[in-house]
């Protein structure tokens, strides 16, 4: 039997190779060990590697056996070897499954619903096509990863802001004059003013200013949160804080800066020896910095410790929320 509501978090961004898999897996693997029931899932159907990371070399099934050997949901679940923790592979070596059509995806998102679970971590594939920002908008409260480097920094913003659009243009999509005006999913030029809120708004005024009013609603529900992975120093810090301010000047979303990962070798020993960091190194820089967004994210405070082999958890439930605030 499912869990009546099922916390769904995505975690998107729109550049490859910023570690989101990575920090994906820590993730929920520090979300299990709080004593959550957690399924990580691979979202991105082109290229399925987020095994690899868990020690696992070759999943038996993975979400085409939905479609093509009619499998039943629960036969894709894996066990991971760690407790509380299953894993969903996407079997991305299956020709043409990164272009999952429009019902398929239906079909996935009604499938990440039932499971029985108390959150799912969605690792999503990079980039802003429909079927990423139709599974990043499962939930208002995704996650949205960048590095500091300012191309990072933009591809992070221009996801946000497709995102966005295509919230909006699924909730009008029976007004076919509004569609033209948010299917700006994919700007072409890098010009933020083009495609600021603002002026979507001042054009919808235009056509039905009517519709003002749902679109503000839209915008309030919408609260991804950022973290920023590979910090090497302060300067490198402040690129969260950019991009929170530039998200609500143009966006009027307020993006929630949850926290950030240090640039480490830890993590990238870890990635070579398929053994998630958090396990691997509980008392790093990167582990620790991972516990106190997993805090912020559960509401707890987490500390893990590795002692003769083994990791002891201790956890302390918080009296105030810092997510819902």
């Amino acid at each position: 039997m499912a869990s009546s509501t099922v916390n769904i978090i995505p975690v998107g961004g729109g550049k490859g190779g910023i570690g989101k898999s990575v920090i994906s897996t820590n993730l929920a693997l520090g979300i299990a060990l709080s004593g959550q029931k957690v399924v990580l899932m691979d979202g991105d159907f082109g290229s399925s590697n987020l095994h690899a990371l868990l020690g696992i070399s070759h999943p038996l099934y993975g979400f085409q056996d939905l479609f093509i050997n009619k499998k039943s949901p629960d036969s894709l679940l894996i066990e991971t070897g760690i407790s509380n923790l299953k894993f969903i592979s996407s079997a991305g070596d299956n020709p043409g499954s990164a272009n999952i059509d429009s019902e398929r995806v239906k079909k996935v998102i009604s499938f990440i619903k039932k499971l029985n679970a108390d959150t799912v971590i969605l690792d999503l594939g990079p980039g802003t096509s429909f079927n990423v920002l139709d599974f990043f908008n499962m939930s208002s409260k995704g996650i949205v990863m960048s590095s500091p480097e300012t191309t990072s920094v933009m591809k992070t913003f221009s996801f946000v802001r497709s995102a966005l659009f295509r919230r909006i243009s699924r909730q009008l999509k029976n007004l076919s004059a509004l569609q033209k005006l948010v299917d700006h999913s994919k700007p072409t030029n890098a010009d933020l003013e083009t495609y600021t809120v603002a002026t979507l708004k001042d054009n919808i005024k235009k056509i039905d200013k009517t519709q003002i009013e749902k679109v503000d609603e839209i915008i309030n529900e919408f609260k991804p949160a950022i973290i920023l992975n590979r910090v090497r120093n302060k300067k490198d810090l402040l690129a969260g804080n950019n991009l929170v301010n530039l998200v609500k000047k143009y966006l009027e979303v307020d993006l929630n800066y949850i926290g950030y990962i240090v640039e480490s070798d830890r993590v990238r020993e870890s990635v070579e020896d398929m053994v998630p960091f958090l396990i691997k190194n509980p008392q790093s820089k990167p582990s620790e910095n991972l516990q106190q967004i997993i805090g912020t994210l559960t509401n707890t405070d987490l500390h893990l410790v590795k002692e003769d082999g083994r990791i002891f958890v201790s956890k302390q439930v918080r009296l105030n929320s810092g997510w819902d605030a």
